[in-house]
């Protein structure tokens, strides 16, 4: 069952996160899982349930990607789903670096833009750190498409240049310039799905199956309960139960 309460001051929220605890309190193993969207927001509530309390205790705090990372990981599996991210933006940033740096993508006409940028410059140490922090910005980037933009990296996955899909997915067609750099980011993430494969559609397609099979003990997987602190928007991926079927013989 699904609760929405709004609010438009953190207050009246800390208020109805505190009366929810009390008219049905969790069992004294459970843990109380809470999302945030930052680290500033879990340091705020953690200390105002402590002031309005006295005391803060057994809660787990998240952000929206490690809920769903923990999520996938217990209910698609734990061989397909590591236990520490290999696509974290900050893991990702320098397996990225290490891809620019490496004869493949150097020798590449498709980098000809990114090879420009940390390569034109006559000083060693300027061009690895002008490479890391390319690097660190496509990290970032992508990370935004395994939120926002799972189809593209389905599609990137299986070798495909995206940009058609990309096109379809958009308002106004294409530029040369962002075809080009289209073309590019779909080959360097397929170098990084060769490396260590991870496709984020097809890990949530195998949980939804996991949770829909009467064989599996979808109950015993999930979280006793799950709060959405402070969240004003979600993407689509976050939100996998309007496609899920859960056998008859269960209840959610």
């Amino acid at each position: 069952m699904v609760y929405l309460y709004p609010a438009n001051k953190m207050e009246n929220l800390l208020a109805i996160f505190n009366k929810i605890q009390q008219v049905s309190p969790l069992g004294v193993f459970d843990k109380e899982l809470v999302i945030v969207q930052n680290a500033g927001m879990q340091h705020w509530l953690n200390m105002s349930v402590a002031k309005s309390r006295q005391v803060s205790m057994n809660i787990s705090f998240a952000l929206p990607a490690q809920f769903l990372w923990q999520l996938l990981r217990d209910i698609a599996s734990e061989d397909e789903v590591p236990v520490q991210s290999p696509y974290s933006r900050e893991v990702l940033a320098w397996r990225i670096d290490a891809l620019f740096a490496s004869s493949d993508i150097i020798e590449d006409d498709s980098f000809l833009s990114v090879n420009g940028y940390w390569q034109n410059d006559p000083s060693s140490e300027q061009q690895q750190l002008k490479r890391y922090q390319l690097a660190q910005v496509v990290a970032d980037l992508y990370e935004q498409y395994l939120i926002f933009r799972p189809e593209w990296l389905d599609a990137w996955c299986r070798g495909d240049t995206g940009v058609a899909l990309v096109e379809d997915s958009t308002d106004e067609p294409l530029t040369q310039a962002q075809k080009i750099a289209f073309t590019w980011q779909s080959k360097l993430w397929h170098k990084l799905h060769s490396q260590i494969p991870y496709n984020p559609v097809a890990l949530m397609k195998s949980a939804c199956d996991n949770l829909s099979s009467a064989h599996f003990d979808a109950l015993a997987q999930l979280p006793k309960r799950v709060s959405f602190f402070g969240i004003n928007a979600m993407a689509p991926m976050s939100v996998p139960y309007k496609h899920l079927t859960l056998p008859t013989n269960r209840q959610r």
